[in-house]
């Protein structure tokens, strides 16, 4: 109950956060079109940050060791979820926009505030993890999936600032290296807006659309059930099957983490991108705000499930 209580909270203030961006773009203060700048400074800025400042963290054999489990298993269920989705886009006309939806989940923006409420400040460094493995795929698969095969370029991917931002905060974590304080308090900062940010980017991509339409699409309906409902009852099965929360004393805590993540709404990354890239960019936000809203109910039933399985 506490946990279905603070999130309950948590997706409250982020439709309020969404609702600010669409009034103000409604209001004409500021245009639709502004949410580009937004998403690029996100992209490029704030995300490396976050990724930065959660990895400033004292550095213990249990926390490495729950750290390359929490990898482990993120590692695995996007496996799992971009063979699935890509048999089910090759049988149906499901595009790009909505395979990206079904594979990634808001598991930095959602799950960092929400388990730093629930579990306090220390298990935030699990969550590292799955952001770590996102940003990855992030910059690699999502890029090619909506951006087209020639916007993966390897060369712009190595030199991204998220993809250096994951090889600077392992170096810091494993040689217990603290950033100076002043340094380590810009970073912090920066990266904690990472959520009013996206989210009244997303409220400014929302203003045109119609939510009518968008709750009325049947293919939203379905990718909104893959991403919330099948495809992390599905890693829940596989985590059961291999009984690997057994074995360990902080497994149980460290995938539960896990599977928040995998089970939360839509990554606004991938209407960040859409954005960047005018791939979609329309119904990306609306299956986006669709997906919060039903993650209402659909994240305290998933974990309840997570929690009388394993």
């Amino acid at each position: 109950m506490e946990l279905s209580f603070l999130l309950f909270k948590q997706m409250i203030s982020m439709m309020l956060m969404i609702l600010m961006g669409i009034i103000l773009v409604k209001c004409k203060v500021i245009k639709k079109e502004d949410s580009r700048v937004i998403a690029a400074i996100t992209l490029y800025v704030v995300n490396p940050c976050l990724v930065i400042s959660s990895l400033q963290i004292e550095f213990t054999k249990e926390r490495f060791n729950g750290l390359i489990l929490a990898l482990t298993v993120a590692v695995l269920a996007h496996i799992v979820y971009i063979f699935v989705t890509y048999f089910i886009c090759r049988l149906t006309k499901y595009n790009e926009i909505e395979r990206a939806s079904m594979i990634y989940s808001n598991g930095g923006n959602l799950i960092v505030p929400l388990v730093f409420a629930l579990l306090g400040e220390t298990k935030v460094f699990y969550c590292c993890a799955f952001i770590m493995v996102q940003t990855v795929l992030f910059w690699t698969h999502l890029v090619r999936m909506i951006g087209g095969s020639d916007r993966a370029n390897i060369k712009k991917i190595i030199t991204n600032p998220n993809m250096i931002a994951i090889v600077v905060g392992i170096v810091l974590f494993i040689f217990k290296i603290r950033l100076p304080e002043i340094l380590g308090v810009t970073v912090s900062n920066i990266g904690a807006i990472v959520g009013p940010l996206t989210m009244l980017m997303l409220g400014m991509i929302m203003a045109e659309a119609n939510l009518k339409e968008t709750f009325l699409s049947v293919h939203n309906w379905f990718v909104c059930l893959m991403r919330l409902v099948i495809l992390p009852f599905l890693i829940i099965v596989l985590v059961r099957l291999s009984t690997v929360a057994e074995h360990f004393s902080f497994a149980k805590d460290v995938i539960m983490i896990v599977i928040l993540a995998v089970c939360a709404p839509v990554a606004v990354t991938v209407t960040q991108m859409a954005d960047l890239f005018q791939n979609h960019e329309k119904q990306a936000g609306a299956i986006n705000v669709m997906s919060v809203m039903l993650s209402i109910v659909s994240m305290p039933l998933m974990l309840a499930l997570y929690q009388s399985f394993i």
